[in-house]
């Protein structure tokens, strides 16, 4: 007798009816869901269509070129003229703001007080430089400066509230503008007075003289050297032939230069 036909017999002496075990049937498979918008191609094989996408526009006709008018042009221009000349070192006489700084720590470099006298001054920017360069800037200036050319002594007033500038010729200067130490940062490099009698080695010892009579401890000034044979434009000074005229002048009287090969500084003492 099989096992399950001696179960069912003690299942029923004792009372309990054997229940009929589930059928067992094979798995159904479950047919596959495909979206109606795929279609199997010859090989039954689905596979999801390209999808559409927009063709980017493409523009053929050109663009208007947009283009200043007259009155714009000028506002434009306007603002390019007013801050080269606030800021451009080219404006007032050096090729770059490393240089004009050079220049300026040189020249006072040989000065023992705070108290300045500025020839050609332009802008000003020497003051600029006193307030923002150390060690200069550990005490305050008492700086005056004067140029003939208006237009950089209003820029200058313009960009600095507390400065003392004055627009005049230097020779004109009134008497009771005085100075410690009156200094000149390469202003005699160039010539912008319209005095076509007057040699530069006369308006450059006539300028010396007039900074002699407006300081009380000395005159300093940066001057191109004519030692070195280049076309840069500049009135060039033959620092001998000057040093002798001054010494005679003056009688206490210094020449450096080891400041640059082009340049020279030249020191009157009081």
């Amino acid at each position: 007798m099989k096992i399950r036909e001696k179960l069912n017999q003690l299942k029923t002496s004792l009372g309990l009816e054997p229940k009929p075990l589930p059928e067992v049937t094979k798995p159904v498979k479950k047919e596959e869901v495909v979206p109606p918008d795929i279609q199997a191609d010859v090989d039954g094989i689905y596979r999801v269509p390209d999808v559409p996408t927009d063709e980017p526009e493409i523009i053929t006709e050109p663009i208007d070129e947009i283009v200043p008018t007259e009155s714009e042009k000028e506002d434009m221009q306007t603002e390019v003229d007013e801050g080269y000349l606030q800021y451009s070192s080219e404006v007032v006489g050096f090729e770059n703001r490393e240089l004009q700084w050079n220049a300026y720590r040189t020249v006072l470099s040989y000065i023992d007080s705070n108290d300045v006298l500025d020839f050609g001054c332009g802008r000003g920017d020497m003051y600029a430089f006193c307030k923002t360069e150390e060690p200069f800037n550990e005490q305050e200036f008492n700086y005056t400066g004067v140029d003939l050319n208006e237009q950089m002594v209003k820029l200058g007033q313009d960009i600095h509230e507390d400065i003392n500038l004055i627009h005049d010729d230097w020779f004109q200067l009134s008497d009771q503008i005085t100075a410690e130490w009156a200094v000149n940062a390469g202003s005699c490099n160039l010539r912008y007075d319209a005095d076509t009698v007057t040699t530069d080695e006369d308006y450059t010892r006539n300028t010396i003289k007039t900074m002699y009579n407006h300081s009380t401890k000395g005159v300093i000034l940066l001057l191109a050297s004519s030692l070195i044979d280049i076309e840069d434009g500049l009135v060039n000074h033959n620092p001998g032939s000057l040093f002798n005229w001054a010494q005679q002048e003056f009688g206490n009287v210094a020449l450096d230069h080891s400041v640059g090969d082009d340049v020279f500084c030249l020191i009157i003492y009081k």
